[in-house]
């Protein structure tokens, strides 16, 4: 998680974000750190044959199914996590800072 903590601030030093209460700069980057990691998980989710995500959806209902489990699923699935994390960040950035990246 420390990667996403230093990749949202650099987005925010980018965007000159640097002058505002630290309180309200820790809630802005924990909610961009979800927004990011949601978007990373429909990236990777999005990469799923449908009976993938069928499977995927029923597991997602069993109470004892981890964040762990879940990313073990979708490795197994042939997803390349790595690259769609990079990906989605690099999109993320691009749309935050209001270029293309």
């Amino acid at each position: 998680m420390q990667n996403l903590d230093d990749f949202v601030e650099k987005i925010l030093v980018d965007k000159g974000v640097t002058d505002i209460e630290p309180e309200i700069r820790d809630e802005l980057k924990e909610d961009m750190k979800k927004r990011l990691l949601d978007e990373i998980n429909r990236a990777a989710i999005m990469q799923l044959s449908e009976e993938q995500a069928a499977d995927l959806d029923a597991k997602l209902a069993e109470a004892d199914f981890t964040n762990e489990d879940m990313v073990k699923f979708v490795e197994d699935a042939g997803v390349d996590l790595t690259k769609v994390a990079v990906d989605t960040m690099l999109r993320f950035r691009g749309m935050y800072l209001g270029a293309e990246a």
